[in-house]
């Protein structure tokens, strides 16, 4: 949780984020890029917590993006969709009202809570948006956060979305791959684990290209959340792949639409 907070940190509430011009964006798992363009962000985050019995606090927290230069309403849709965010409209106003509609009902005592802990607990929820990378149109975005509510352990999750903002889309493992379930790909992957000693703790017999994943010129990264592919020890799974190794895998129009080297 503490490693959330200071993610978040750069955040105000409710408040607005200047705009960036040739700044480094940096990101969990992939290099820092520059964006080599204006685009302007703006930002949103609601927080509180309340005390709902001698032995249980909630704790809420959630944070999304504003993209003020983007208008095409597929779009919004597919970049709040992983926030659990759907509006016909996404103003800064109306998302403020939304972030406050999910944090009262965050916060609200249900029959869930019936149970109280014998000692004191706080139960969390968090959730953030963070800009990976924007260049040529091409914007890719994290979705992570966190949260306790009671049992054994808490979860975490992060998830990866590529759009393309010029053709108003959200780029799949279809529009890279000629072939995304080619038998080949689970040896491809599980030869390819940034942290190998993941793999003693496997689930599956076979692992599968996800959606879940962000690039570049060079390589692709593909991200597996906890009991997704393996036991919830070990954390998020980040397999890397190098274009230039799989170069016969990528569809043409991708290689030249996107420069892959």
């Amino acid at each position: 949780m503490k490693n959330l907070i200071a993610i978040l940190s750069f955040g105000v509430l409710l408040s607005s984020c200047n705009k960036t011009e040739n700044t480094k964006v940096s990101n969990t798992k992939s290099d820092c890029i520059e964006t080599k363009k204006e685009f302007a962000i703006d930002s949103l985050r609601v927080q509180d917590s309340v005390q709902v019995a001698k032995t249980l606090t909630l704790s809420f927290e959630k944070q999304i993006l504003l993209f003020p230069n983007i208008t095409n309403k597929t779009i919004l849709d597919s970049i709040y969709k992983p926030a659990n965010i759907t509006s016909e409209d996404y103003s800064k106003k109306t998302l403020t009202s939304v972030l406050e509609e999910f944090k009262v009902a965050s916060l609200k005592k249900d029959e869930s809570q019936d149970y109280m802990p014998e000692s004191k607990q706080t139960w969390e929820e968090s959730s953030a948006m963070k800009l990976v990378s924007h260049d040529n149109d091409i914007l890719t975005l994290q979705y992570f956060g966190d949260g306790y509510s009671g049992g054994a352990h808490g979860y975490y999750f992060e998830s990866y979305k590529t759009f393309d903002l010029k053709n108003n889309k959200v780029i799949s493992q279809n529009d890279i791959f000629k072939n995304p379930t080619d038998v080949n790909w689970n040896k491809i992957l599980q030869n390819h684990f940034d942290e190998p000693e993941q793999k003693e703790m496997l689930l599956v017999d076979k692992i599968e290209l996800n959606n879940n994943f962000f690039f570049d010129q060079n390589k692709i990264t593909f991200v597996y959340n906890q009991y997704e592919i393996t036991a919830y020890a070990a954390g998020v799974v980040y397999i890397t792949l190098n274009f230039k190794d799989i170069k016969d895998q990528l569809k043409p129009e991708f290689i030249q639409q996107y420069k892959i080297k």
